[in-house]
C-alpha cells in the first residue's frame, strides 16, 4: 500500500482521505455561508422595525444592573420614553419606534434577565442565528492570569515582535494561525501516530509528505462542467493552505488541550495552555447554543406578507401614473427636476432625495406590523436549554484554532480604521478550516474609545420576490418596510453591532466576551485613542471552533514546523554549524526540507494572505451577486 492509500485508509478528513470539498449532509453539520455549490444558508429578511428592536435590546443590556432594573416599572418606562424620543432615522433610513415595540422589548428583556442571571449569557441579534455576549463569564483571576502569561509573549526585543503585515505596526501578533500553516503537498503528516503535548517536540522534522489534492478531489466529478468549474475556483476553498487547530478533549464540563497550539511552544509557554483551556471551557455553553440555534431556537419578531402604501395625494401621483418620491411638488425657488434625475446613481445621495422621502413618508403610509407586547413566543431560548455538559451532540473531542493579538495605538497614529484585517467585512478562515463559531475575549484595554463589532448576512430565505405582495414597479414601499437599503442590489442585511470595548454593566472595561456563528460577516468599527497624547491598546484572545461534525487536519497529526523548535530539541542546527562555516551550514538547512525557518514562514504567510485576500474578494462578489429582483411578478 503506498503512502497516499495508507493515509486514505487511516485518515478520513478533508484533504487526507476525503476530498477538500467534502461536506456531510446538511442535517448532520452546521451551515456554511458559501459552500461547494454556492449559497448554503440564508437568513430571514428583517423588517426595519425588528432591526431597531435588536438595537434597543443590545443597548439596554449594556447598562449597569439592567437585569434588575428592567423589573422596576419606573426605570423601564424611562427607557421606553428615551427610545420613543430617539431619532431612529439617524440609525436606519425610514426607521420608527412605537410604544408597542418598546413594550415588547421590555418584556423580552425581562425574560432574558432570567437567562442571564442563571447562565451569564445574553443572546442579541437573535433571529435566524444569534450573537451571544457576556460580562460575567471570566473571573478576574483568570483574566489576570492571561494578562500575565501573554506578557511573556509581548515582552521580547523589538526586532522579534511580529507586527501583522499591512497594519503599520498597529496589530501585534502573539499567536497567529497564518504562520506555519498546513501546506498541501509540503507539510509532513503522521499516518499511524497521534501527537500530544508531551511528545510534540520529538516529532519535529518527522512525517510523510503527501501529494497536494488533485483538482478532481477538489471538485465533484459527478456534477456538470459548469458546477465543476465553479468548485475548482471555489471562493471559499483553498487548495494551498489550511490553518491548524489543536485537539481538545471534552469530559463533562472540562476541556483539555490534547495537542500543541500552533505557534505556541508547549514547553516554553506550558503555563499558558491551562489558561487557554479555561477560556475554551468558558466558551462551550455559548458555542453550543450558537451551534444549535438554527435548528432549535430560530425566531422572528415581526413578519409581513405585503409592502404597500396608502396614497393620500392621488391628485398629485395620478399625474405621474405611479407613487414615487420624486412626485413631491417643488418648493418655491427650488430648481426644476431633470427628466432623468431620479434614475441616476447620485440621486439617492442628494438632499433633494432626502426631502422627497420625507414627503413620501408623510403622504404614503405603510401598514406595518406591530409586536404583541405579551407575546414571548419569540424568546425560545430558556436557561434550561443552556447545557453544562454533553456539548455538540455529545462530542468527546473538538478542534480549536487559537489566536492572540494586540492592537497598539500611539499619538503619532491614533486611529484604527477599516483598511486593516478585521476592519473589513469577512468571515473567519476558509472552508478548509470548517470554522463554525468564534469566541472573542477582550481581556485588556487602555485609553481606547468605544468600539463595535458589526454584523451582516445574506437574507431572503422567504424568496420575497415571489412571495411578497407589492405593487408592480413600486420598490420604495419595500425599502421602507424591510431593512433593505436598495431593492435593486444585493441581499446582504446589516443587522447591527455589539459593543466590545467597554462593559458598563460591570463597571470593568475588560470583561466582555462575544460569541457568534461563522454565518455572519463581521467587521471591527473604527476606534481611536481616548486621550490622543497617550498610547493605548486592546488585547484579544480569539478562539475559532471547527465544526465538530467535520474534523480537519490538526496538530494531532502534523508535527511542529518551526525550525527553531526543532533545532533546540534535536541540537542538529548547532551540530551542523559547529562543523561547517555558517553560510554553508545555513544553505544546507535551507535545502534540507527540514522544519521551516521564521523568514520563510513569514514569506509563506504573505502568500497565504494574498490568496485569502483574493478569495475574500471573490466571496464578496459571490455574496453580492445574489440580488433583489423586484420586477415582474
Amino acid at each position: 500500500m503506498n503512502d497516499r492509500n495508507k493515509a486514505l485508509s487511516h485518515l478520513q478528513i478533508p484533504g487526507l482521505g476525503l476530498p477538500l470539498r467534502y461536506m456531510p449532509p446538511s442535517d448532520q453539520r452546521f451551515p456554511v455561508l458559501i459552500g461547494a455549490e454556492g449559497y448554503d444558508w440564508k437568513a430571514a429578511t428583517l423588517l426595519i422595525r425588528e432591526v431597531c428592536m435588536l438595537k434597543f435590546v443590545e443597548e439596554i443590556t449594556n447598562k449597569a444592573q439592567w437585569w434588575e432594573k428592567v423589573f422596576d416599572s419606573q426605570i423601564a418606562e424611562k427607557w421606553k420614553q428615551e427610545a420613543l424620543q430617539m431619532n431612529w432615522k439617524e440609525y436606519r433610513d425610514y426607521a420608527d419606534f412605537t410604544p408597542a415595540m418598546a413594550d415588547a422589548c421590555i418584556n423580552e428583556l425581562r425574560i432574558k434577565a432570567d437567562l442571564f442571571t442563571k447562565t451569564g449569557l445574553i443572546p442579541i441579534f437573535d433571529y435566524s442565528s444569534c450573537v451571544i455576549k457576556s460580562d460575567s463569564l471570566v473571573p478576574d483571576s483568570l483574566r489576570n492570569a492571561l494578562r500575565s502569561e501573554a506578557a511573556k509573549l509581548e515582552n521580547v526585543p523589538d526586532e522579534e515582535r511580529d507586527w501583522h503585515p499591512g497594519t503599520t505596526r498597529k496589530v501585534l501578533d502573539l499567536v497567529h494561525p497564518s504562520l506555519w500553516p498546513f501546506i498541501y503537498g509540503r507539510t509532513p503528516v503522521l499516518l499511524d501516530k497521534r501527537i500530544n503535548l508531551t511528545n510534540a517536540l520529538s516529532y519535529c522534522g518527522v512525517g510523510t509528505i503527501l501529494p497536494a489534492p488533485r483538482p478532481i478531489e477538489i471538485a465533484n466529478p459527478e456534477q456538470s462542467m459548469y458546477s465543476r468549474r465553479y468548485e475548482l475556483s471555489m471562493p471559499s476553498l483553498s487548495g494551498r493552505f489550511q490553518w491548524l487547530p489543536c485537539e481538545v478533549v471534552l469530559d463533562g464540563q472540562s476541556a483539555k488541550i490534547d495537542s500543541y497550539i500552533n505557534n505556541l511552544h508547549p514547553v516554553d509557554h506550558a503555563s499558558l495552555y491551562p489558561i487557554i483551556e479555561r477560556f475554551i471551557e468558558k466558551s462551550l455553553p455559548a458555542w453550543d447554543v450558537v451551534y444549535r440555534w438554527p435548528k432549535e431556537f430560530e425566531t422572528q419578531r415581526l413578519k409581513t406578507k405585503e409592502a404597500r402604501e396608502e396614497c393620500t395625494t392621488p391628485e398629485i401621483c395620478q399625474q405621474y401614473y405611479n407613487c414615487n418620491p420624486w412626485n413631491r411638488p417643488l418648493d418655491e425657488g427650488e430648481p426644476r427636476r431633470d427628466d432623468t434625475e431620479a434614475y441616476t446613481g447620485e440621486y439617492r445621495d442628494t438632499e433633494r432625495f432626502k426631502r422627497d422621502m420625507e414627503w413620501m413618508s408623510e403622504t404614503h403610509k405603510l401598514n406595518l406590523p406591530e409586536p404583541e407586547p405579551s407575546d414571548d413566543g419569540h424568546v425560545r431560548l430558556k436557561a434550561s436549554d443552556v447545557k453544562s455538559s454533553d456539548f455538540f451532540n455529545g462530542a468527546s473531542r473538538i478542534q480549536v484554532i487559537v489566536k492572540l493579538a494586540n492592537v497598539h495605538l500611539n499619538p503619532e497614529d491614533p486611529d484604527y480604521k477599516f483598511e486593516f484585517e478585521g476592519g473589513s467585512w469577512h468571515t473567519e478562515g476558509m472552508l478548509n478550516e470548517r470554522i463554525c463559531a468564534t469566541a472573542l475575549f477582550y481581556y485588556d484595554s487602555e485609553n481606547i474609545t468605544d468600539c463595535h463589532l458589526d454584523f451582516r448576512t445574506p437574507a431572503d430565505r422567504e424568496e420575497l420576490v415571489v412571495n411578497l405582495n407589492y405593487e408592480q414597479s413600486q420598490h420604495f414601499p419595500i425599502e421602507r418596510t424591510f431593512a433593505i437599503p436598495n431593492a435593486y442590489r444585493d441581499t446582504l442585511q446589516s443587522i447591527g453591532g455589539v459593543l466590545t470595548t467597554n462593559s458598563p454593566s460591570t463597571g470593568d472595561a475588560d470583561t466582555r466576551a462575544v460569541f457568534f456563528p461563522n454565518l455572519l460577516q463581521h467587521r471591527v468599527s473604527p476606534f481611536r485613542l481616548k486621550d490622543p497624547t497617550r498610547p493605548g491598546h486592546r488585547k484579544i484572545l480569539a478562539l475559532f471552533l471547527v465544526d465538530p461534525a467535520i474534523p480537519v487536519i490538526s496538530t494531532a497529526i502534523v508535527p511542529p514546523q518551526q525550525r527553531e523548535w526543532w533545532s533546540r530539541e534535536s541540537g542538529a542546527e548547532q551540530a551542523i554549524a559547529h562543523r561547517l562555516p555558517n553560510e554553508l551550514a545555513h544553505a544546507i538547512l535551507e535545502d534540507s526540507g527540514l522544519p521551516i525557518s521564521l523568514n520563510e514562514a513569514k514569506s509563506i504567510r504573505l502568500d497565504l494572505m494574498e490568496e485569502r485576500s483574493a478569495k475574500k474578494d471573490d466571496m464578496d462578489e459571490e455574496l453580492q451577486r445574489n440580488t433583489w429582483n423586484f420586477c415582474e411578478h
